[in-house]
């Protein structure tokens, strides 16, 4: 999570900018025997945030053929051939006027729809710890989850910009659009990617000097404000990368093809320089 280190007190307020996650991919660590007598080396292998994609697509959700299948009247709003989400018409009865802060997740299992977990609306569903759970149970785990590609298509939350570096979702068009009219109210410290608006520090200025060069219109002060995030959006859009209006590892390498030339050392060998490697 980013820490907060410069607020404008004069200009602006408490700082409301969104955190960033770990990257979801698996991480092998290696672990290196120093005798002879043991393997050359062990491998220790952390689990994955999201499930693997399965290919499935969206489909026109069937509420009355679910519902009969579930055994309760449903109101689903987005749904694939194998997973759905939505309340119950109990759900409804209970939820203020305006809607559910949690819903529900159906899956299909040897052709019978079951409720797996129930989840936070507003949070992606990596976050399997905190958004989810089963009732009388407790957390939801990785298994009560869908895959990552059917995630993007029937949760909200997993395409809001904030959550797509940890989704792998692309952000939907309103998302977008109001994060690059939103002002910033305090600027935090661009510490690691993706860097976005209202982050500030040596790498937003590299970035905004790049940019510069390119023809893009944004000022080279170290604060990624909103000007800065809709040059980002045109440079993505001209040059065939996901709009987001964030650098994203993709971008940041198209910003900058040769990463000798930034300030620091590619410590962990995936060929990028990223600013917690800056010296």
């Amino acid at each position: 999570m980013k820490k907060a280190i410069l607020l404008l007190p004069l200009l602006f307020g408490v700082a409301a900018c969104g955190t960033k996650s770990a990257d979801s991919a698996s991480t092998t660590v290696a672990v290196v025997s120093t005798t002879t007598s043991l393997p050359a080396a062990t491998t220790t292998t952390l689990p994955s945030l999201l499930n693997p994609a399965s290919g499935e697509k969206e489909i026109v959700c069937d509420n009355k053929s679910i519902g009969a299948n579930y055994g309760e009247k449903l109101h689903l709003e987005k749904c694939t051939a194998t997973w759905a989400f939505g309340d119950t018409e109990r759900d409804r009865w209970n939820c203020p006027q305006e809607g559910c802060t949690q819903t529900r997740l159906f899956h299909l299992e040897s052709a019978k729809w079951i409720n797996t977990t129930t989840c936070q609306r507003v949070l992606p569903l990596t976050r399997f710890n905190m958004s989810c759970y089963i009732p009388n149970v407790g957390a939801a785990t990785l298994k009560d989850l869908p895959p990552q590609d059917v995630a993007c298509i029937i949760w909200p939350a997993n395409k809001t910009l904030k959550y797509v570096a940890e989704t792998g979702c692309t952000p939907d068009l309103s998302s977008i659009t109001a994060s690059l009219g939103e002002k910033c109210t305090g600027y935090y410290a661009a510490s690691e990617l993706p860097v976005e608006k209202c982050d500030h520090g040596l790498a937003v200025q590299l970035m905004q000097s790049r940019l510069r060069k390119a023809g893009y219109n944004t000022s080279v002060d170290g604060y990624y404000g909103p000007a800065m995030a809709l040059a980002v959006y045109k440079f993505q859009k001209e040059h065939a990368l996901m709009k987001s209006g964030t650098i994203d590892t993709a971008t940041w390498m198209s910003l900058e093809p040769n990463q000798s030339l930034l300030p620091g050392t590619d410590t962990n060998g995936d060929g990028v320089i990223s600013p917690n490697e800056f010296r």
